[in-house]
This record gives C-alpha cells, structure tokens and sequence, in this order.
C-alpha cells in the first residue's frame, strides 16, 4: 500500500505589511508587535536571566535556508547580539535560500523567536543549530536524530501534518526518536498547526508531531495590548470555524491519555496543545524575510518562543530532563494565563482546551515552573 503522505507543510502565516519593508526605519501594520513587545506583556524583562550557562537551541526545517541578511536587518534594528549559528544537512537536502517561502519559516523560527528570546532574557549570544532534511518519507527522523547528537537540548518543529495522513511506519519511527531525544535530557516543542481543528481536513485532527506524548505542543493566542504594554485581551486564535485559519489542536485517537494529563485534560487520548503563545497574524510577530521587513504570525512563531523559554528556564534552574511538560501541568495554576475566550472550532474556556491548551506563559513563574 503506498504511503498516505510523506509532504509536510510549515505552520506560519504571512500578514501583508505594507510599508513594512522601509529601511533603516520601517513601519508596520497596527496591531503588530515586536519580539520585546511579546516578551514584556508575557511579563518577562530583559536581562532578566543574565549570567546563565548556555543551551543549546536547535531549529528542525525542511525547506529553504538561512538570509544572512536577514540577520543583519534584525541586529540592525533591535540591537541584538547575532546568534552563533551552525547550519548542518541530511538526507541529501541542502541550505538553500532560493527557496523564499521556506526561508520565511526558517527566519521566523530563528530571528524573533528564538535568538531574540534568549539574548534579550540572559544577555548572551544564543547558540543554536538548525538542520535542514529533505520534505520526504524519514526527513523529520533524520532531522530530529541529527539534533540530538549534536548536542541539542532543546529543539523546536514548525513543520508537521494531519496525523491520520501520516504512514504509521513513518510516525512510529518519528516517534521513536522524539522518545530518544527525552532520553538524553532533549525537549521538542511543535506547532500545533494553522488550520484550527480540523488542520486542514473535514473532521477534527490533531496535527502530528505536536500530538506525541514526547513533544511540548504549542498553539495559538492573540495578543491586544494596553498602551503601556500589558495584556487588555489574550484570546485562542481563531475565527470560530473549525476548517479556518486558526490554531491546531485536539485529540490524538491513537495515543493514550499521559499520566501527566490525567485529571486535567477530557477524555482517555493524548491532548493538543499543551500551552499557547501569541500566533494570530493580526497580532503578528515582527521580523526580516527575504532581506525585508514584514510581519508574520501561526504557531510557527509560537514553538519556538516557547522552546527559548524552556532553555532559559533550564538554564536558570539547572534543570537537564527532557520530558518536562508534566511540571508545567503541575504547576499550571501559577505558570500560565489561563485562556478564556476565542475558538479554534473548539472555545476557549477554564482549565485545559484544545484552542489554547493550559494558557500562555506568565513572566518569571513559568520559568520557575520547570524546576
């Protein structure tokens, strides 16, 4: 039998940013926000976490390249320290900028989110590894794999798909591996996908890798913020519809309920996401793609912010387990803004769902969480 599908998409959404591309000042839509904008209405401050020991990030992608000058327009504008980047392949696949719509995700995964998260909460150059893998049958295994024997602890997935269209071969090996990155102390975060619950199908479906039990999944929110920074509203992102644009989530029918969802989480399957972070387009993330500046939003963004934190929070707390979604279940209360209104197809509410899983980080407690 031939497999289902072996093309997996990326999870970020392009805003159009008129004026946005102007230098050395550009402007961009209202709404939009900056990475230290995000940073200071989830409660965070900068040099916050500074002298920590380095971790090291790393970026799964299987499409496109690294924009050098890219780099630069965001060491230009915010004032960032430029990551210590190191660009590894497998699979045959190449580091390929040519490929612009795959660059958008590679900069989005790598510039706002996290390099800018981790230099402006510690002070310090972030070092990650991005490793680029062919768009095919194993392309994520080889990816994952090669991440983790680089050293990687902590690593973020933008890419993924429907997981009934997975070859459960395929998934298993995946699967396999995420268990392995848990093992020598590596946590995955993974987008819960764009396309609200039913991801792009006629039926609500979960988005895989972010339903494995080994991953972080994340979701999305959005952002409205006061004038002097502070959340007025963060809300599931989400029109209502559950075939729209719109964070992923949902149920995962072939993987039982973890232990670290019992009690919290409905049901007897894993749940997605497991937390939430700024994704809607409208509350966009500002960055540089291609060499211009635009604003881009999805899931995309929220992974890896929510992978940088969790290397911050390992660093600060010296912390070197893989799996820790349990902590932050346990400590959910005092860790997270609980969510409470929007839908994806499935509505915001108290406690756990599947439009916006636990809630968004808080500031300092979510770092102290994951003890």
């Amino acid at each position: 039998m031939e497999p289902k599908n072996h093309y997996h998409r990326m999870n970020h959404r392009l805003r159009g940013a008129a004026g946005a591309q102007q230098q050395p000042h550009p402007t961009f839509p209202r709404g939009s926000l900056s990475p230290a904008q995000i940073l200071q209405a989830y409660g965070f401050h900068q040099n916050q976490y500074r002298g920590v020991p380095h971790v090291k990030l790393g970026i799964g992608s299987l499409g496109g390249g690294v924009v050098q000058q890219d780099i630069a327009n965001s060491v230009a504008l915010w004032g960032m320290l430029a990551p210590t980047l190191t660009i590894r392949t497998v699979g045959g696949a190449t580091n390929n900028p040519s490929d612009q719509d795959s660059n958008v995700e590679n900069m989005l995964d790598l510039l706002p989110t996290m390099a800018f998260t981790w230099w402006w909460l510690t002070g310090s150059v972030a070092d990650i590894t991005i490793c680029f893998g062919p768009n095919a049958s194993g392309g994520m295994k080889l990816v994952t794999d090669d991440l983790v024997a680089a050293g990687v602890k902590v690593g973020s997935w933008s890419w993924g798909g429907p997981e009934d269209g997975w070859d459960p071969a395929e998934r298993s090996a995946l699967s396999d591996s995420f268990a392995r990155a848990v093992a020598e102390g590596c946590t995955f975060c993974a987008a819960s996908g764009d396309n609200s619950i039913d991801d792009g199908t006629l039926a609500p479906t979960v988005d895989y890798p972010c339903g494995d039990p080994n991953v972080w999944a994340v979701g999305g929110t959005r952002l409205t913020l006061r004038a002097d920074g502070s959340i007025a509203k963060e809300m599931a992102w989400g029109d209502g519809r559950p075939g729209d644009e719109g964070g992923g989530g949902g149920f995962d029918p072939t993987v039982p309920m973890p232990a670290f969802q019992t009690g919290i989480v409905p049901g007897a399957h894993r749940g997605a996401p497991d937390t939430s972070a700024n994704a809607d387009p409208v509350s966009g993330w500002q960055m540089s793609a291609n060499g211009s500046w635009t604003v881009v939003g999805g899931t995309s963004a929220a992974a890896p912010f929510t992978a940088a934190l969790i290397a911050v929070a390992k660093a600060a707390q010296n912390q070197t387990a893989g799996l820790l979604t349990p902590k932050v279940y346990t400590n959910r209360a005092t860790a997270l803004h609980d969510i409470l209104s929007g839908s994806n197809g499935d509505r915001a509410a108290a406690g756990w769902d599947a439009a916006s899983g636990l809630g968004s980080p808080k500031g300092a407690a979510f770092i102290a969480a994951l003890k």
